[in-house]
């Protein structure tokens, strides 16, 4: 039996402007891969033994400064993506929400709805429960880099927190950029939304937040 160490992608782009990323292959800005060094930094000092990324950009760029620091070859599992959000891709919660008031209105009472052409959070839980039990019960120790919705996922089943709506209004938070989620097997969680390796990291326009893609008022699911 082994441990999950499950990390976020650092910041994205479109995160700042809350856009629904959902599948969309965006890179890390510039403070994205600050972050990505300092994930690196703190668990190259960790007993890692294998490496699993979401394959979209993100989560595998931030991956990438660990994988080389511990000289170990990630493996892509798209299982760990974020929700596709379908005809929601790339728009702010405000187009979505005037392009489809009643759907919109219905994810931010807490209904799990169905994004046009994409997934729903209980197509997501079931996708990235499965893989965590997979390597929960692999010796050894972890690291997936994955996404914000499926780590509200994880760390609501580790919990024994049932939540079958809109994950973002529950009563898990949602993990900031570059934090860690820690389970074990049972499960149990361990720790979640864990910042403690990141420091100020100034950019060119906007010095750094530890929050970033804090909700607006309408937006229950910042930067997903």
């Amino acid at each position: 039996m082994g441990s999950v160490v499950l990390i976020r992608h650092g910041e994205a782009e479109g995160n700042r402007h809350h856009r629904l990323i959902g599948w969309s292959e965006v890179s890390l800005t510039s403070i994205g891969h600050s972050q990505a060094q300092l994930v690196a930094e703190r668990l190259s000092r960790a007993p890692i033994d294998r490496i699993v990324s979401s394959d979209l950009r993100r989560t595998v760029e931030t991956a990438g400064p660990l994988a080389s620091a511990l000289g170990l070859e990630p493996t892509l599992d798209p299982r760990f993506r974020e929700i596709n959000n379908g005809d929601w891709t790339g728009l702010t919660p405000t187009e979505v929400s005037q392009g489809w008031p009643d759907i919109w209105q219905a994810y931010v009472d807490g209904h799990d709805v169905d994004r046009p052409g994409g997934e729903r959070w209980a197509d997501v839980r079931s996708r990235v429960v499965g893989a965590l039990e997979e390597h929960l019960a692999a010796d050894g120790t972890t690291a997936v880099f994955s996404h914000g919705g499926p780590l509200v996922i994880a760390a609501a089943w580790a919990s024994g927190v049932d939540v079958h709506g809109n994950v973002f209004k529950g009563p898990i938070a949602s993990a900031e950029n570059a934090s860690l989620c820690t389970i074990v097997p049972g499960p149990r969680l361990l720790g979640y939304n864990d910042v403690g390796h990141l420091r100020p990291i100034a950019s060119d326009d906007t010095p750094y937040a530890p929050v970033v893609g804090a909700p607006s008022p309408d937006s229950p699911a910042p930067g997903i």
